[in-house]
């Protein structure tokens, strides 16, 4: 039996004739049917991109700097990388693909946490048609879809004013002062990082105990209670001072006899000589007769006139020499008359 004599017995009767038409309309509604489907799922595609964009705005408003470009959210990163975690969360188990290089992030002007700041998402996503017949229209089976979501990045208002009184700073906590007499300077910043001070005024001093360079005093004083943050001075040895020796100045009294100063005429001098007692000190005494005698103490020096008529004055001339380190200071003359 020919095809043409089976359709033709087909269309004689009324089953046969359905049959044949539904299988030339079933194509066509089952093209009809996908497209349908396609249009439905291209418009959740774009609902869900939408979404993807709106979320990680919400997110990046909240942490504008929890973002690294194009890295996956994975264990470890996800407080560093929150705004890309959140986008890949909200596209999960949807009809559209989105990567981690499909999230792009801008702050206007900056992602500081200021007023006025905002930061804006774009996000892209891929969707895949399931019948070639909507392609024609899209111009392939996979069409891109991007959408973009703007936030104010989140920022408390200052709402203190110029008049508002600054706030009591928080109470400190108090520390001990470390000793730190005896010490050398080079110690002393480790010390009070320790005890969480800080380090106050440095001044000098000569000391003839507490070596050069080492602490001779200190203030607060050791083993004081203070806050934390407190400033502690101190005072760095010089050494021992040096012998200031420009002091001297010399002078001396005088007794003679007999008072008539008929030789020979003893005197007897009494040093009044001004010094430093730590200085090395000579004490020169020219009598005026030739004779130079050395030493603070001296004996009676005894003059003679033996030369001329009787009643004859001899004048002698006494002075006194001071010598202390460098420095040399020589009374005034005292004169001597002696008589024949």
């Amino acid at each position: 039996m020919s095809i043409r004599a089976l359709l033709r017995r087909f269309r004689e009767q009324p089953r046969g004739q359905s049959f044949v038409e539904f299988a030339l309309i079933l194509p066509v509604f089952l093209v009809i049917l996908s497209a349908a489907v396609d249009l439905g799922r291209i418009a959740y595609a774009r609902v869900t991109i939408a979404n993807v964009a709106r979320e990680a705005s919400f997110q990046a408003a909240q942490t504008p700097t929890a973002y690294q470009a194009g890295q996956p959210c994975s264990l470890g990163n996800e407080d560093a990388n929150k705004v890309i975690c959140r986008a890949i969360l909200e596209s999960t188990g949807s009809v559209i693909t989105v990567t981690p290089a499909d999230i792009a992030l801008t702050c206007t002007p900056d992602c500081a946490g200021s007023m006025g700041n905002t930061v804006t998402v774009t996000a892209t996503g891929r969707f895949n048609l399931l019948t070639p017949v909507m392609a024609v229209f899209f111009g392939g089976t996979t069409i891109t879809f991007s959408s973009s979501a703007t936030n104010q990045i989140s920022a408390m208002p200052d709402l203190t004013s110029e008049d508002d009184p600054p706030p009591p700073p928080p109470p400190a906590d108090p520390t001990t002062v470390p000793n730190l007499v005896g010490l050398t300077e080079a110690e002393i910043p480790a010390l009070l990082t320790a005890a969480n001070l800080t380090t106050g005024t440095r001044t000098e001093e000569y000391d003839a105990v507490i070596p050069l360079g080492s602490v001779v005093s200190q203030s607060p004083a050791a083993g004081a209670t203070v806050d934390e943050g407190s400033a502690v001075s101190y005072v760095i040895s010089k050494g021992p001072a040096p012998l200031d020796c420009s002091t001297v100045s010399a002078g001396f009294t005088y007794t003679s006899s007999p008072s008539s100063n008929k030789s020979p005429v003893t005197v007897t001098v009494t040093d009044t000589t001004t010094w430093n007692s730590l200085c090395s000190t000579v004490w020169a005494w020219d009598w005026g007769d030739g004779v130079t005698t050395y030493g603070q103490a001296q004996a009676p020096h005894v003059y003679r006139n033996q030369t001329g008529p009787s009643g004859n004055v001899k004048k002698f001339y006494l002075t006194l020499t001071v010598t202390s380190g460098t420095f040399t200071d020589t009374s005034g003359s005292v004169e001597i008359s002696v008589i024949k």
